[in-house]
Protein backbone atom coordinates (compact mmCIF):
# COMPACT_ATOMS: atom_id res chain seq x y z
CA UNK A 1 0.00 0.00 0.00
CA UNK A 2 1.15 3.18 -0.89
CA UNK A 3 2.39 5.90 1.58
CA UNK A 4 1.27 9.73 1.50
CA UNK A 5 3.64 11.79 -0.76
CA UNK A 6 6.29 13.51 1.86
CA UNK A 7 9.14 14.68 -0.89
CA UNK A 8 9.67 17.97 -2.45
CA UNK A 9 9.66 17.18 -6.22
CA UNK A 10 6.48 17.57 -8.02
CA UNK A 11 4.49 14.22 -7.42
CA UNK A 12 2.85 13.01 -10.48
CA UNK A 13 0.09 10.45 -10.53
CA UNK A 14 -0.91 8.57 -13.17
CA UNK A 15 -4.29 7.12 -13.70
CA UNK A 16 -4.38 4.51 -16.20
CA UNK A 17 -7.65 3.35 -18.00
CA UNK A 18 -7.64 -0.88 -18.38
CA UNK A 19 -9.45 -2.15 -21.18
CA UNK A 20 -8.28 -0.47 -24.45
CA UNK A 21 -5.54 1.34 -22.92
CA UNK A 22 -3.88 -1.16 -20.91
CA UNK A 23 -4.68 -4.60 -22.09
CA UNK A 24 -7.28 -6.19 -24.86
CA UNK A 25 -9.54 -9.26 -23.75
CA UNK A 26 -11.34 -9.92 -27.56
CA UNK A 27 -14.36 -9.15 -25.41
CA UNK A 28 -14.12 -11.22 -22.48
CA UNK A 29 -16.19 -9.24 -20.42
CA UNK A 30 -19.24 -9.16 -22.59
CA UNK A 31 -19.05 -12.66 -23.63
CA UNK A 32 -19.33 -12.77 -19.59
CA UNK A 33 -22.22 -10.16 -19.28
CA UNK A 34 -24.19 -12.47 -21.95
CA UNK A 35 -23.56 -15.42 -19.85
CA UNK A 36 -24.59 -14.56 -16.66
CA UNK A 37 -27.30 -12.27 -18.37
CA UNK A 38 -28.40 -16.26 -19.83
CA UNK A 39 -28.24 -17.66 -16.23
CA UNK A 40 -30.21 -15.02 -14.44
CA UNK A 41 -33.14 -14.73 -17.26
CA UNK A 42 -33.04 -16.79 -19.17
CA UNK A 43 -32.64 -14.61 -22.14
CA UNK A 44 -30.12 -13.03 -25.31
CA UNK A 45 -28.92 -9.80 -25.36
CA UNK A 46 -28.46 -8.21 -28.92
CA UNK A 47 -25.26 -6.22 -27.79
CA UNK A 48 -24.80 -4.12 -30.84
CA UNK A 49 -27.24 -1.96 -29.01
CA UNK A 50 -25.32 -1.88 -25.92
CA UNK A 51 -22.80 1.19 -25.78
CA UNK A 52 -19.68 -0.53 -23.67
CA UNK A 53 -16.51 1.59 -24.85
CA UNK A 54 -15.55 4.10 -22.16
CA UNK A 55 -18.84 2.77 -20.15
CA UNK A 56 -18.68 1.59 -16.44
CA UNK A 57 -19.55 -2.11 -15.81
CA UNK A 58 -22.27 -0.62 -13.95
CA UNK A 59 -24.00 1.19 -16.79
CA UNK A 60 -23.56 -1.47 -19.24
CA UNK A 61 -25.30 -4.01 -16.68
CA UNK A 62 -27.81 -1.82 -16.44
CA UNK A 63 -28.28 -1.46 -20.87
CA UNK A 64 -28.47 -5.29 -20.28
CA UNK A 65 -30.84 -5.52 -17.59
CA UNK A 66 -33.31 -2.73 -19.23
CA UNK A 67 -33.30 -4.38 -22.54
CA UNK A 68 -34.29 -7.79 -20.77
CA UNK A 69 -36.59 -6.68 -18.84
CA UNK A 70 -38.30 -3.77 -20.77
CA UNK A 71 -38.14 -1.09 -17.98
CA UNK A 72 -35.64 0.78 -15.92
CA UNK A 73 -33.88 -1.80 -13.84
CA UNK A 74 -33.37 -1.94 -10.20
CA UNK A 75 -30.23 -1.31 -8.60
CA UNK A 76 -30.65 -4.94 -7.21
CA UNK A 77 -30.87 -6.68 -10.59
CA UNK A 78 -28.00 -4.47 -11.59
CA UNK A 79 -26.00 -5.59 -8.59
CA UNK A 80 -27.16 -9.24 -9.73
CA UNK A 81 -25.70 -9.22 -13.38
CA UNK A 82 -22.29 -7.46 -12.07
CA UNK A 83 -22.10 -9.81 -9.12
CA UNK A 84 -22.52 -12.80 -11.83
CA UNK A 85 -20.33 -10.95 -14.33
CA UNK A 86 -17.44 -11.02 -11.95
CA UNK A 87 -18.07 -15.01 -11.64
CA UNK A 88 -17.90 -15.61 -14.43
CA UNK A 89 -15.35 -13.17 -16.17
CA UNK A 90 -11.92 -15.62 -15.58
CA UNK A 91 -13.57 -18.47 -17.47
CA UNK A 92 -14.38 -16.19 -20.25
CA UNK A 93 -10.75 -14.34 -19.88
CA UNK A 94 -8.98 -17.77 -20.07
CA UNK A 95 -10.98 -18.65 -23.41
CA UNK A 96 -10.53 -15.49 -25.54
CA UNK A 97 -6.86 -13.87 -26.85
CA UNK A 98 -6.08 -11.46 -24.50
CA UNK A 99 -2.80 -9.19 -24.43
CA UNK A 100 -1.04 -6.06 -22.80
CA UNK A 101 -0.81 -3.44 -25.16
CA UNK A 102 2.56 -1.56 -26.77
CA UNK A 103 5.23 -0.44 -24.22
CA UNK A 104 2.50 -1.08 -21.22
CA UNK A 105 4.62 -3.19 -19.87
CA UNK A 106 8.16 -1.03 -20.10
CA UNK A 107 6.33 1.94 -18.83
CA UNK A 108 4.74 0.39 -15.60
CA UNK A 109 8.32 -1.49 -14.94
CA UNK A 110 10.34 1.65 -15.62
CA UNK A 111 7.99 3.56 -13.00
CA UNK A 112 7.25 1.44 -10.72
CA UNK A 113 10.20 2.61 -8.45
CA UNK A 114 10.13 6.00 -9.31
CA UNK A 115 9.87 8.09 -5.83
CA UNK A 116 7.75 10.85 -7.37
CA UNK A 117 5.39 8.41 -9.27
CA UNK A 118 2.53 6.75 -8.22
CA UNK A 119 0.70 4.35 -10.72
CA UNK A 120 -2.88 4.13 -9.74
CA UNK A 121 -6.13 2.80 -11.97
CA UNK A 122 -9.41 5.58 -12.93
CA UNK A 123 -11.23 2.85 -14.56
CA UNK A 124 -14.77 1.90 -15.41
CA UNK A 125 -14.28 -1.42 -14.68
CA UNK A 126 -15.49 -2.66 -10.79
CA UNK A 127 -12.55 -3.16 -8.43
CA UNK A 128 -13.27 -6.91 -8.38
CA UNK A 129 -13.26 -7.15 -12.71
CA UNK A 130 -9.97 -4.59 -12.61
CA UNK A 131 -8.50 -7.29 -10.02
CA UNK A 132 -9.34 -10.32 -12.31
CA UNK A 133 -8.06 -8.89 -15.65
CA UNK A 134 -4.85 -7.38 -14.41
CA UNK A 135 -3.95 -10.42 -12.38
CA UNK A 136 -4.54 -12.82 -15.06
CA UNK A 137 -2.19 -10.82 -18.07
CA UNK A 138 0.27 -10.14 -14.77
CA UNK A 139 -0.44 -6.13 -14.35
CA UNK A 140 -2.04 -6.13 -11.21
CA UNK A 141 1.26 -5.94 -8.93
CA UNK A 142 1.88 -2.71 -10.09
CA UNK A 143 -1.28 -0.76 -8.92
CA UNK A 144 -1.77 0.35 -5.82
CA UNK A 145 -5.76 -0.79 -5.57
CA UNK A 146 -6.63 1.06 -2.35
CA UNK A 147 -6.08 4.63 -3.75
CA UNK A 148 -7.54 4.01 -7.14
CA UNK A 149 -10.66 4.74 -8.29
CA UNK A 150 -13.56 2.08 -9.68
CA UNK A 151 -16.84 2.00 -10.71
CA UNK A 152 -18.40 0.03 -7.77
CA UNK A 153 -22.14 0.71 -8.34
CA UNK A 154 -21.58 4.33 -9.91
CA UNK A 155 -22.25 5.00 -14.00
CA UNK A 156 -20.70 7.78 -14.16
CA UNK A 157 -17.46 8.36 -14.99
CA UNK A 158 -17.25 11.83 -13.49
CA UNK A 159 -18.37 10.38 -10.20
CA UNK A 160 -15.66 7.96 -10.23
CA UNK A 161 -13.02 11.03 -11.44
CA UNK A 162 -14.30 12.97 -8.41
CA UNK A 163 -13.15 9.68 -6.73
CA UNK A 164 -9.71 9.60 -7.92
CA UNK A 165 -8.82 13.12 -7.28
CA UNK A 166 -10.19 12.48 -3.60
CA UNK A 167 -7.31 9.74 -3.37
CA UNK A 168 -4.53 11.76 -5.17
CA UNK A 169 -5.41 14.51 -2.41
CA UNK A 170 -4.62 11.80 0.12
CA UNK A 171 -1.95 11.13 -0.92
CA UNK A 172 -0.68 14.65 -1.75
CA UNK A 173 -1.40 17.25 1.20
CA UNK A 174 -2.46 20.66 -0.04
CA UNK A 175 1.07 22.04 1.18
CA UNK A 176 2.62 19.53 -1.87
CA UNK A 177 2.74 19.77 -5.59
CA UNK A 178 1.18 17.44 -7.63
CA UNK A 179 0.51 16.82 -11.49
CA UNK A 180 -2.06 14.29 -12.40
CA UNK A 181 -2.26 12.91 -16.04
CA UNK A 182 -5.01 10.41 -16.86
CA UNK A 183 -3.99 7.83 -19.91
CA UNK A 184 -7.12 6.51 -21.98
CA UNK A 185 -8.32 5.49 -24.90
CA UNK A 186 -11.72 6.98 -24.92
CA UNK A 187 -13.16 9.94 -25.32
CA UNK A 188 -14.97 9.42 -21.42
CA UNK A 189 -11.15 9.11 -20.19
CA UNK A 190 -10.30 12.32 -21.72
CA UNK A 191 -13.58 14.43 -20.76
CA UNK A 192 -13.05 12.66 -16.67
CA UNK A 193 -9.65 13.59 -16.74
CA UNK A 194 -10.43 17.51 -17.64
CA UNK A 195 -13.41 17.17 -15.28
CA UNK A 196 -10.45 17.28 -12.32
CA UNK A 197 -8.22 19.12 -14.20
CA UNK A 198 -5.85 15.93 -14.84
CA UNK A 199 -3.58 16.10 -18.39
CA UNK A 200 -5.14 13.63 -20.77
CA UNK A 201 -3.48 11.63 -22.02
CA UNK A 202 -5.15 10.24 -24.95
CA UNK A 203 -4.09 6.80 -27.39
CA UNK A 204 -5.96 4.93 -29.54
CA UNK A 205 -5.63 1.66 -29.13
CA UNK A 206 -9.26 1.03 -28.17
CA UNK A 207 -12.70 1.86 -30.56
CA UNK A 208 -11.67 5.36 -31.39
CA UNK A 209 -8.73 6.85 -33.72
CA UNK A 210 -6.64 9.26 -32.97
CA UNK A 211 -8.57 12.12 -34.62
CA UNK A 212 -11.80 11.16 -33.09
CA UNK A 213 -9.89 11.38 -29.48
CA UNK A 214 -8.53 15.03 -30.90
CA UNK A 215 -12.33 15.88 -30.99
CA UNK A 216 -12.14 15.96 -27.42
CA UNK A 217 -8.86 18.03 -26.95
CA UNK A 218 -6.79 15.92 -24.79
CA UNK A 219 -3.42 16.96 -23.73
CA UNK A 220 -1.55 14.50 -25.55
CA UNK A 221 -2.38 11.73 -28.33
CA UNK A 222 -1.11 9.50 -30.30
CA UNK A 223 -2.10 6.30 -32.18
CA UNK A 224 -0.24 4.01 -29.50
CA UNK A 225 1.81 4.84 -25.92
CA UNK A 226 6.06 5.46 -26.89
CA UNK A 227 9.03 3.86 -24.91
CA UNK A 228 8.94 5.13 -21.53
CA UNK A 229 11.70 7.20 -21.91
CA UNK A 230 9.92 9.34 -24.70
CA UNK A 231 7.02 8.93 -22.05
CA UNK A 232 8.50 10.33 -19.27
CA UNK A 233 10.41 13.17 -20.83
CA UNK A 234 6.59 14.34 -22.35
CA UNK A 235 5.58 13.98 -18.67
CA UNK A 236 7.99 15.50 -17.10
CA UNK A 237 8.42 18.64 -19.43
CA UNK A 238 4.67 19.58 -17.81
CA UNK A 239 5.33 18.82 -14.28
CA UNK A 240 8.60 21.25 -14.39
CA UNK A 241 6.32 23.62 -15.33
Amino acid sequence: MLEPWEGEATLNILFWDIDGTLIRTSGAGLYAFEQATSQLWNRSVDFSTVRSAGMTDHSIAAQIVEAVVGRQPAHEEIIALTDRYETLLPQHLAKRACRILPSIFEILNHFRHQDNYKTLLLTGNSRIGSEIKLRYLGLAHYFDFSYSAFCDHRSSRIDIAHSALAAAEALCPQEQSAKLFVIGDTPHDIQCGQAIGAYTVAVATGSFSVEQLNAYSPWWSMDELPPPEQFRAQIEGIAKK
